[in-house]
């Protein structure tokens, strides 16, 4: 801390909270990537692709700013074919963008709820969601237990009469598992609840044009509000809420973030623009991440991890989490990837329950034979 400060009882508060992350190994701090990416969510590496809008974009992308939000001096005339483009796409009949994932979360939940409405959440979801039921005006909010639909069930029935309102991922950040959706719909018929689907993890890696999970299942017209994101597999930034026109409209008037947030930049439209371009191509595929996916459980599965006492959640997507259950021997096997240039990350509680300390390996169509190797060879001699 600067010494022409003095430390005021708010800064000491700050020092003891930090002090107390010190103590147990958890404090976070900022570190730049190392040569082997297993940590950032590009999971098609199109965040390293060449940008080439300016060629075909809609958008002036030599304007560095929106000047204001979108209810002001932010919008144009592109934005609104954009987001009746990204409907389109998502089969449904209309969509906003918002500044990001956590933008739209925190402004949809908040604005879609008032003082009776109930929401029932799984107990994994991402703290975008997690706050925004806070930020609501919902007084009762109840969590299950993940991916259990035989507990959400049961709170649907304690609760049944009150407007109800489900909120899930399609896939979880960090566990890598899906949400079992067609399960959680026919409860929902039955309940007379809404149900909200986080689809960040699974934009442009579900489905055969990346439409996430929702549509794979052919589930868009059970699903009232999905949120798709765009800093992970498209490569970009921003993320749109798609739904019907009531909804969209809701948002405008109510979500806080989207009225009170100056608009994202026009280079940032055109990047997501080009994006959706790609995505509904012929030539699009995901095939390439699926086959990375693939070799590595192949990998994982001709070792005996057991005594080593480590676990690996099973796992279809991109991520993938080897459970250590020990802090100072996750960060032990964290510098033993880093002294190979392995950008692998542990996650600690609170991001997850604490006892589940873990390596959360995000795997991409870009990563080779060799890397895969390479990690897998140092994990088995670093968990030793």
């Amino acid at each position: 801390m600067d010494s022409s400060f003095s430390l005021s009882p708010l800064h000491s508060a700050w020092a003891k909270r930090l002090s107390a992350r010190d103590a147990s190994q958890q404090r976070r701090r900022l570190r730049a990537p190392l040569a082997i990416d297993f940590c950032s969510n590009d999971y098609l590496g199109w965040a390293r692709a060449p940008f080439h809008a300016h060629e075909t974009t809609s958008f002036d992308v030599q304007r560095h700013g929106a000047t204001g939000s979108r209810l002001l001096s932010g919008q144009a005339q592109a934005i609104s074919v954009l987001e009746a483009q990204i409907a389109h796409f998502h089969q449904t009949e209309a969509a906003l963008l918002f500044n990001s994932g956590f933008d739209a979360n925190i402004g949809t939940l908040a604005a879609i709820s008032d003082r009776h409405t109930m929401f029932i959440y799984d107990e994994l979801c991402h703290a975008s969601l997690i706050d925004g039921m806070r930020l609501s005006m919902s007084r009762h909010n109840y969590k299950f237990r993940h991916n259990d639909v035989a507990h959400l069930n049961e709170l649907l029935t304690q609760h049944a009469g009150a407007p109800l309102c489900i909120v899930v991922e399609s896939v979880y950040s960090m566990d890598g598992d899906v949400a079992p959706l067609k399960d959680i719909v026919a409860l929902a018929k039955k309940a007379h609840a809404s149900i909200v689907v986080d689809e960040a993890h699974g934009t442009g890696v579900i489905g055969t044009h990346g439409e996430g999970l929702v549509q794979h299942l052919n589930l868009h017209h059970d699903i009232d509000i999905r949120i798709h994101t765009y800093g992970k597999g498209l490569g970009c930034h921003g993320a749109a809420v798609v739904g019907s026109q009531l909804l969209i409209d809701t948002l405008i008037n109510f979500a806080r973030p989207f009225v009170y947030s100056t608009a994202l930049p026009p280079a940032s439209y055109a990047a997501i623009e080009q994006a959706y371009a790609a995505l509904a191509s012929d030539d699009f595929s995901n095939e390439p991440l699926h086959d990375t996916i693939a070799s590595f459980r192949s990998k994982i599965a001709a070792h005996d991890w057991t005594p080593y006492g480590v676990t690996w959640l099973d796992s279809t997507t991109p991520t993938q989490g080897l459970v250590i259950g020990d802090v100072m021997r996750t960060h032990a096997i964290i510098a033993a990837l880093h002294a190979q240039q392995l950008d692998v990350r542990p996650i600690f509680a609170p991001t997850v329950p604490a006892g589940s300390e873990r390596l959360r390996i995000c795997l991409h169509a870009f990563n080779t034979e060799a890397e895969l190797n390479l990690l897998i060879n140092t994990l088995c001699q670093a968990v030793q």
